[in-house]
């Protein structure tokens, strides 16, 4: 958890006095000649890489246990970064394994929720207030409440942790239709006091009789909340409104629509996702085998064979055919773009994924019209997978490590921005398809850096560990009768 990260130093002490352990003993059993170098890392005098020796040597000799060896990697890596950078890093990791921490609801704060939930429509403004539990019940509300909407405006620029916590905010609800958001950057006589930088909730909510109530919502830095209610004649809610926007503001994410389920869905999804990609670098979080990884002559098998031509009632076979050389137009385009494209493509893949894929033939959220993979052309797809990582020395794909399954999909755009939603309503031939973009240079190399700096190296199997899951996958498929 966030509030328990310790130094490497820290952590270490308190595992040798759990297991006993004299600095003396440590470095006998690490092979050290004296208790020196033992000596220096506990007191944090040491270079990062003796940390990662000793590290490594102890985790060689057997003497860690699963939970062990996960809190000082942690506090390894804590001593590598910095303890901002890294609990800022902590919590880009735990929205993408949709992890929260243990927080106490505070009941005025949902009290003041209820009226925003069972009202018959409501404009929702927040200043910051990036906290998981609040874009939580905000999110929640907003997916179960069509008419509501959402303005979110959020200060950035004051610190690393800071900007990670709106970074995640704003990943985690941006694919909701109803939701907008701006950006604007601290100034450098700004105080951390500064009014743009509080976290304020305000909404106003109108009943099915047409009454309308102002709600406003402090979140004050020391815990619990200050909660104001009062009717919407009195002008509460345009007044906070337009104090906010008298700020130099930029538009980071326009409001979205979800398409409706159709053959021009499919085709639209293809082109967008085929403009972004065009051109420029991409790093992914994507768990599940997808679209653009499949050889077309092997989608389209699968796609006639599982009955697409006759899946969309209303058009005729002839409709949906011509839709459909449309749609193997793009994803051509798409296929060469993941495998051969001028710019570099980086994506993490879930193990879990990848292996229900090797077993199954079927994507996470799979598209009722599209048959199950063959055993021969799931070789086929996991062969191009394993050519393409011998010949690009480990950029193009890296199998997750960690215990927790990935929850998010996330894809990163060069010179474009970031583009995110939840795996289980991302893969196979999604009719829903979600076009908001998270567009801010300063948040995509703040992504950019999280992903080569601490994704990869700590939350994915090696070049070689990756190549070698994948064959091991190969392998069991080649065995299958």
């Amino acid at each position: 958890m966030i509030r328990d990260l310790r130094p490497f130093g820290e952590a270490l002490a308190g595992w040798m006095r759990e297991k006993g352990l004299s600095t003396k003993r440590l470095a006998e059993l690490a092979g050290y000649k004296s208790k020196t170098s033992i000596v220096r890392i506990l007191r944090e005098e040491c270079v990062q890489s003796g940390r990662e020796r000793l590290f490594a040597r102890i985790s060689e000799l057997g003497l860690l246990s699963a939970a062990e060896r996960r809190t000082l990697s942690q506090a390894l890596e804590l001593s590598r970064v910095g303890g901002e950078q890294a609990a800022s890093r902590l919590r880009l990791r735990q929205l993408l394994m949709g992890q929260r921490e243990e927080t106490s609801a505070d009941t005025s704060f949902q009290r003041a929720l209820d009226s925003l939930r069972t009202a018959h429509a409501a404009r929702v403004l927040l200043l910051n207030g990036c906290r998981p539990e609040v874009m939580d019940a905000l999110r929640d509300v907003l997916a179960r409440r069509a008419a509501h909407t959402m303005e979110h405006y959020v200060t950035v620029g004051a610190s690393v942790r800071r900007d990670m916590n709106a970074l995640c905010a704003i990943l985690s609800i941006a694919c909701v239709p109803s939701y907008a958001c701006w950006l604007r950057e601290v100034r450098a006589d700004e105080e951390e006091g500064a009014p743009t930088l509080q976290d304020v909730l305000c909404f106003t909510a109108q009943d099915r009789d047409g009454v309308s109530t102002d709600t406003l919502i402090l979140f004050p830095a020391e815990g619990g909340v200050a909660v104001h209610t009062q009717p919407s004649s009195c002008g509460l809610f345009n007044f906070f409104r337009s104090a906010i926007l008298r700020g130099g503001i930029r538009p980071a994410v326009a409001a979205s629509s979800i398409l409706k389920e159709g053959p021009e869905t499919i085709v639209d999804a293809m082109r967008f996702c085929t403009e972004m990609e065009r051109g420029r670098a991409a790093r992914a979080i994507k768990p599940d085998v997808c679209l653009n990884q499949i050889p077309g002559e092997i989608l389209r098998a699968a796609l006639v064979d599982g009955g697409v031509l006759r899946h969309f009632p209303g058009w005729s076979e002839r409709q949906v055919g011509a839709k459909m050389e449309e749609f193997f137009y793009y994803h051509s385009q798409r296929f060469h773009n993941a495998f051969a494209g001028e710019q570099p493509r980086m994506q993490i893949m879930s193990a879990r994924s990848l292996r229900h894929f090797a077993l199954t033939g079927r994507f996470d959220s799979n598209f009722s019209a599209i048959r199950p993979f063959t055993v021969g052309e799931r070789i086929a797809i996991l062969e191009n997978f394993t050519r393409c990582m011998h010949g690009d020395d480990g950029a193009f794909l890296r199998v997750w490590n960690a215990e927790a399954d990935l929850a998010m999909e996330v894809h990163c755009y060069d010179g474009l921005g970031i583009v995110a939603f939840p795996a289980r309503e991302a893969g196979g031939l999604n009719v829903s398809f979600q076009t908001a973009i998270l567009r801010d240079a300063h948040l995509v190399s703040l992504f950019r850096s999280c992903f080569d700096d601490d994704l990869l190296r700590n939350c994915t199997m090696s070049h070689e560990e990756s190549l070698l899951y994948i064959n091991g996958l190969l392998n069991e498929l080649r065995a299958a009768p």
